[in-house]
Formats: structure tokens, C-alpha cells, sequence
């Protein structure tokens, strides 16, 4: 599986891959890492706010999710606060 780090949309995979967002979000006055992962056969539904996961769980369940379903690559793009 190869992962690709901070990818912007010009340079994601072409064929199918797992498309990992990680974005800030103030949770209790603290800014903390989360993330939601979608398939890029799918459409990307933006996340779901408060019930996106800690940036590592998302990471290891997208692995988890390609591996189950032979993708390939892992891509992990960052949004800003």
C-alpha cells in the first residue's frame, strides 16, 4: 500500500484510492487533529463535523478500508483551521 502525504487535488492518484482529510478543530479550547476518510470512487460528503475521528484512528481504518477492498494507495490531504 503507498501512501501519499499532503496531496493537493492536482496531484492525487489517478486510479482508485482512499482519500484521507485531516483537518483542526477546536474542541474545548484546544485545537486537535481529526479526519474522515472517503473512497474516491465515492463522492466526497465533507465528513461528518463532531463524529469525525482522532486523525490516527482515521488513518488506521482508511488503511484498514483499502486493504479490505485492494486499494492501493492511501492519500492524506490537510485543510487548514
Amino acid at each position: 500500500m503507498e501512501a501519499l502525504d499532503n496531496a493537493s487535488d492536482a496531484s492525487l492518484a489517478e486510479e482508485r484510492h482512499v482519500v484521507v482529510v485531516v483537518h483542526q478543530e477546536l474542541v474545548n479550547g484546544s485545537v486537535t487533529e481529526k479526519a474522515y476518510f472517503y473512497d474516491s470512487a465515492e463522492v466526497d460528503n465533507g465528513g461528518g463535523g463532531p463524529f469525525d475521528f482522532m486523525m490516527d484512528e482515521a488513518l488506521v481504518r482508511a488503511k484498514r478500508f483499502a486493504s479490505d477492498n485492494k486499494i492501493a494507495k492511501v492519500v492524506v490531504r490537510t485543510t487548514q483551521l
